[in-house]
């Protein structure tokens, strides 16, 4: 099937009617050839699914077919809205753990609660499936009804109730820090995008903000327009905002500033990281092409393409890639190359090509977009990461969410009762990890017999050290752990809302940002101003 659907994408590239119509009835023989001949049943569904899977895959990662069980997707894509629970799940190693819940969504009026093991959607035993699967199970229209089992302190409960209509806020957390400099989050680029940014900046606004940190970490994008009349909230430039070139290159829109100006100078910072895309970095790129403000943070995701959804037969949709997206300088951020000659054979990346700013500061293409000062994120001991990776810190917070009714998510502490039933449950749970230090020292100990010098009993001596000190991890790097642990908690209690009032005033990219907003000197630098 993979196969038919790469010569089908081949034929249609060429655009030439009669092998296109030629390569569709041999498609059409194969299909009746597998359902009739071959050894087992074989839906339709199934396998003409299967053939269009295997010809966009061919394309890019971006380029998706959605049938008609799947069209909730592409409502929560372009709106931010979606039918379904209001939860969001997480694999750990077979189970599906319910990892954060909607505040106000059927899932958490239901009853079901943060660390509940998911068992059965409806008559679907879900042992085996994949997030994407169990998803897909849980969204349905509005108003229609779903039985949900999980699994609780190891007793199976049942719930029964309606979905929803899920709608996430475009801009869930906007603030004023103790210092004057105003802070907003952009969760990602909807149909709603636009107008809750320019609310939140008109709300900021009244407190004579002396700056403006616009975070975008961890935003995957959406919709180009959203990206444009962003942007023209914060400059007034007659300059091309956007470019679109489709097919051989050739330019398909150009996109000026749409919208009224509402800070067309103050101060401004943009925080990206290695999740930030699409129209993330259109706005991100835009800002550092015109000069605007500065981009903080780490080098950005690279993802220069541009999707249209386009309505299919029955219900169906398709998210297809038509164009390329072009900053102000004339560089286009795609990192990836998915281009293919007349063969279908990927063709190599282009050299990366250098272009300039308003100020003339050099920038390059075709690695995303790279932060004007880089600045790290929080040191989490190795601990952190194996403790996750077996899902002991959901668990844990599992048992402690009831006792946070109370607490305010910006000050929020553990306290000595709780750190020791956290140390208890590890104790329980029998938690032990390899750090990566040991594993490389074992790799090195099976090489001594090739080494001179060395023998496997000092590799020996040294792992025991590592056992030593990896043994008083929850001594030595306490407040580090206690530090996650308190941001992890507050994060499935009190949702994103919380985590982003939380970090306002101690998340190390933020202060850094407001410490440089704060500081024309180091602006005047950083945008090239002589």
């Amino acid at each position: 099937m993979v196969i038919v659907g790469a010569a089908l994408f081949m034929s249609a590239s060429t655009d030439d009617a009669f092998e296109t119509s030629k390569q569709l009835e041999v498609f059409t023989a194969v299909l009746k050839q597998v359902q009739t001949s071959y050894v087992e049943d074989v839906g339709a569904e199934r396998a003409v699914g299967s053939a269009i899977k295997g010809m966009l895959k061919e394309l890019d990662p971006y380029t998706v077919y959605y049938p008609e069980d799947q069209i909730e997707d592409v409502r929560l894509l372009q709106t931010g809205e979606y039918g379904g629970v209001g939860c969001v799940i997480q694999k750990i190693e077979k189970d599906i753990y319910i990892s954060e819940l909607n505040q106000i969504g059927p899932a958490k009026k239901a009853g079901i609660q943060v660390g509940d093991i998911l068992k059965k959607v409806d008559d679907t035993k879900i042992e085996d499936f994949s997030i994407s699967e169990v998803s897909s199970l849980l969204k349905g229209t509005p108003d229609s009804e779903v039985s949900v089992v999980v699994e609780r302190a190891g007793t199976e409960q049942s719930f029964v109730f309606n979905r929803a209509n899920i709608k996430t806020k475009a801009v869930p957390f906007y603030g004023m820090r103790s210092d004057g400099i105003g802070y907003l989050y952009l969760d990602g680029f909807t149909a709603s995008a636009a107008s809750e940014v320019r609310d939140a900046l008109l709300e900021l606004k009244k407190e004579n903000p002396k700056g403006i940190i616009f975070d975008l970490r961890g935003n995957g994008g959406g919709l180009l327009m959203a990206a444009v009349k962003i942007v023209s909230y914060f400059s007034d430039t007659k300059d091309t905002i956007v470019s679109t070139r489709g097919r051989s290159g050739k330019i398909q829109d150009v996109y000026y500033k749409t919208g009224k100006t509402l800070f067309p100078d103050l101060p401004l910072a943009v925080l990206v990281d290695n999740r930030s895309a699409s129209a993330s970095e259109i706005v991100a790129g835009a800002i550092q092409d015109l000069d605007r403000g500065v981009v903080l943070g780490e080098k950005s995701f690279g993802k220069g393409l541009v999707q249209q959804i386009r309505q299919l037969p029955f219900g169906a949709q398709m998210k297809v890639t038509v164009a390329k997206y072009y900053t102000p300088s004339g560089r286009c951020i795609q990192k990836v190359n998915y281009d293919r000659d007349e063969n279908g054979k990927r063709t190599e990346k282009a050299a990366q090509q250098q272009f300039s700013t308003n100020n003339g500061r050099p920038v390059v293409d075709g690695d995303g977009v790279h932060p004007d000062s880089t600045l790290t994120d929080e040191y989490y001991p190795e601990f952190v990461a194996a403790m996750g990776a077996k899902g002991l810190d959901l668990q844990f917070a599992a048992t402690l969410l009831d006792e946070m009714e109370t607490e305010e998510p910006k000050s929020f502490t553990l306290n000595d009762s709780q750190w020791e039933k956290f140390k208890d449950f590890l104790k329980a749970n029998d938690f032990t990890f390899e750090s990566l230090g040991e594993r490389r020292l074992k790799k090195l100990g099976e090489a001594t017999s090739e080494l001179d010098y060395l023998e496997n009993e000092d590799i020996e001596a040294l792992l025991e050290i590592v056992k030593v000190r990896k043994g008083l991890v929850l001594q030595d790097q306490d407040m580090e752990i206690k530090e996650y642990l308190e941001d992890f908690l507050v994060q499935k209690h009190f949702g994103i809302e919380g985590t982003l009032a939380r970090g306002l005033q101690n998340d190390i990219q933020i202060n850094t940002a407001a410490s440089i907003l704060l500081d024309a000197d180091t602006m005047n630098e950083l945008l090239g101003v002589k």
